[in-house]
């Protein structure tokens, strides 16, 4: 059977809005005999009568009061359809799907994004916030296009580019009492922590830099958001250790917590990723080199 014709449903549908064949070939810019053959032509396909007249006017017969409910769902998707392929057309720069940590997407991205939607106002950017791991996986599976992750990534399937060193501070209740101008593994490995998740790149390095001092103690609570990790130390609950780039920003006060410099200097270095060989598009390479100037923005470091 051959497909159904967009036209001729089209017709039948002015016919039946319009109550007569001219009115209906008006609307559409043809003749009468045009309009009445595009509706018997579906009234043959079908071998059911869809129209009936009487007089100058035009009503549904009970076949056609079933196709039109379909008739109409299908030219509405015609419509929707031709909207958003049109906008490839129109200078439309495509969708660009950036993974990265809550914690870039929290403090590093805003301004970036602002300034290209500003730009582009056709570029669409899609968010995704998680670990490196997933972030990883899910440019390997193309359901990302870039990642700001954490570096070294082994895995020779992707390109990285170096963007920043994002140094590591820790942050205390200010009622603590005696707290040294730089604070060590020994020292911090002394007070209840308040820590990430132990899967983030975040968490890993900071282990790496407790055990200087021994065997890592367990930490008191963990949370994957750093505004969490602030707002719980600020209460004088325990006390944490944060990249420096989320100071001063965000919605927790500092004004009741002391920000301090590790001994020995810890830090994470944050990365552009993509898939090697992934062909990009123009909205890709646009977002590509936005991000690009990230080095020359080196994170803020603490005093």
């Amino acid at each position: 059977m051959r497909s159904l014709n967009l036209d001729q449903l089209r017709a039948f549908v002015e016919v039946v809005e319009r109550g007569s064949f001219t009115a209906a070939a008006k609307e559409l810019n043809l003749t009468q005999p045009a309009v009445t053959h595009q509706v018997q032509e579906l009234e043959r396909r079908f071998q059911v009568a869809l129209v009936e007249r009487f007089g100058k006017r035009a009503y549904l017969t009970q076949a056609g009061e079933k196709l039109i409910e379909h008739a109409r769902s299908l030219l509405d998707e015609d419509l929707r359809t031709q909207v958003a392929m049109r906008q490839f057309g129109d200078g439309w720069l495509g969708r660009v799907r950036v993974g990265t940590s809550m914690t870039v997407l929290m403090y590093v991205l805003p301004p970036i994004l602002q300034q290209l939607k500003t730009d582009h106002p056709q570029l669409e950017i899609n968010l995704k916030a998680g670990l490196t791991t997933a972030t990883l996986q899910m440019l390997k599976t193309n359901a990302l296009d870039l990642g700001l992750c954490a570096l070294p990534i082994e895995d020779p399937a992707f390109e990285t580019v170096p963007l920043f060193n994002d140094e590591l501070v820790a942050i205390l209740p200010a009622a603590l009492g005696q707290v040294p101008k730089k604070v060590t593994p020994a020292f911090l490995s002394q007070c209840p922590l308040i820590l990430g998740g132990e899967n983030s790149a975040l968490r890993r390095t900071i282990t790496d830099w407790l055990a200087l001092a021994g065997p890592p103690p367990r930490p008191l609570m963990e949370f994957d958001n750093v505004e969490a990790m602030k707002s719980v130390v600020a209460v004088g609950l325990g006390v944490s250790i944060v990249p420096s780039l989320s100071l001063g920003a965000g919605h927790v006060t500092m004004a009741n917590t002391l920000v301090r410099p590790l001994s020995p200097r810890a830090s994470r270095r944050v990365g552009l990723v993509r898939l090697r060989g992934k062909l990009g598009t123009d909205g890709m390479e646009l977002v590509f080199a936005a991000l690009l100037t990230l080095r020359r923005r080196p994170a803020t470091r603490s005093t």
